[in-house]
């Protein structure tokens, strides 16, 4: 169809993308937000194509190039164990030292073979990696939106 859309996915459950009818279209720039229909999915490896009935033409898909799909929020399921999380559960999280201080707020999670990185924003603008390792983070608070940093060691 010319309105499809083609979606890298982050999940390890891609069967689970046919098994809802709405999504969320986000534009990572504004947050504004469209909520869409599906009405086809075919998957690939680590993407998928996808048309939503909100859209039939190619300039109409077009128009949201590089925004987001995900779900609303009150909608995620319940199935992660402890210290486990979704990646948007993190992003916006505030990162601060083991003493307290503020060092910025999350942006983005980077998949990696050993474990993910955070990367996050400084207060000058800069962009900061850590490892979203126990080695790196001693705790992350979802009702607090935070994530505290391992004391530095200074051996």
């Amino acid at each position: 169809m010319r309105g499809d859309f083609r979606i890298e996915y982050r999940t390890d459950f891609p069967e689970r993308i046919s098994g809802r009818s709405h999504y969320l279209l986000r534009d990572p720039r504004t947050n504004e937000t469209v909520q869409v229909t599906l009405d086809r999915v075919v998957l690939q490896d680590r993407s998928f194509i996808a048309s939503f009935s909100e859209f039939a033409t190619r300039e109409q898909a077009g128009a949201h190039r590089g925004w987001l799909l995900e779900i609303a929020e009150d909608s995620v399921p319940c199935d992660t164990e402890e210290g486990e999380f979704y990646y948007f559960q993190l992003e916006g999280l505030s990162v601060l030292s083991a003493g307290g201080r503020v060092l910025g707020r999350v942006v983005n999670v980077i998949p990696g073979a050993a474990h993910e990185l955070l990367e996050y924003e400084d207060e000058s603008g800069a962009l900061q990696l850590v490892a979203f390792a126990r080695s790196a983070i001693s705790e992350v608070n979802l009702k607090e939106r935070r994530i505290i940093l391992q004391p530095e060691d200074r051996s």
